[in-house]
């Protein structure tokens, strides 16, 4: 009796630990540099309202480049935890600045396995279980790196396709950051057309957090790392 009892209270306690086991609350602030060359700043931040999650990201050019490009995206996911998975419900994504415009509005119907696009050029596509928005699938690397995982794979909703995200691991790799020296988890995804390529370096210490993150595309890099985080 006494195991069956214990059986039962795990049964019963597994949402609440799979949802323990995403990152608590958190702020944290970047800065983005080409060539060595600070060029904006960025942040990430994870709050909670009742049972839905939103996790929001911005980033801004600063200084000289400032004067020839303003740009700046904001990204917004409202999401929920399912079985203990991530589960989107919104994303917005918000391109303002001197050369270039670019707006999503999309929202995921889990009960008519649909996710559509009412932004810019409207599109639809049919959802499975387990696919991410663009933004948010950075919330089920940390979590699923939490609970061990090292070979991971997504399903994301963008442009109007199912992409599949499959981040290799490169290794652990000593960083240096504004908060000091930290020891990660290299990884790296490549377009499926190698135009693209974006490598997280996530620090068990702070929930695996990707304390730098570097994208390349058109021969041209840009690297954004953490210089202050709370909640972590």
């Amino acid at each position: 009796m006494k195991n069956i009892m214990l059986a039962l209270l795990l049964l019963w306690s597994y949402p609440l630990l799979a949802i323990d086991e995403l990152p608590p609350p958190f702020t944290a602030k970047y800065k983005l540099y080409a060539k060595g060359i600070p060029i904006g700043e960025g942040s990430r931040s994870l709050s909670r309202e009742g049972d839905k999650f939103i996790f929001r990201g911005e980033t801004h050019t600063t200084g000289m480049l400032a004067l020839f490009r303003d740009d700046k995206i904001q990204e917004k996911s409202i999401f929920t935890v399912n079985q203990g998975h991530v589960q989107p419900l919104e994303y917005t994504y918000d391109h303002e600045g001197s050369k270039k415009q670019k707006h999503l509005a999309i929202s995921f119907d889990w009960q008519n396995n649909v996710a559509k696009n009412s932004a810019d050029q409207p599109w639809e596509v049919p959802l499975t279980e387990g696919i991410l928005d663009n933004q948010v699938y950075l919330i089920a690397v940390m979590q699923e790196l939490q609970q061990g995982k090292r070979q991971l794979s997504y399903q994301v909703a963008d442009d109007g396709k199912i992409k599949t995200y499959i981040p290799t691991y490169l290794g652990e790799e000593k960083i240096k950051t504004g908060v000091g020296e930290l020891a990660t988890l290299k990884y790296e995804h490549e377009s499926a057309n190698k135009k693209r390529k974006t490598t997280l370096w996530c620090a068990p210490l702070l929930h695996y957090l990707p304390v730098q993150i570097e994208h390349l595309e058109k021969g041209d890099t840009v690297r954004m790392t953490l210089q202050q985080v709370e909640g972590l």
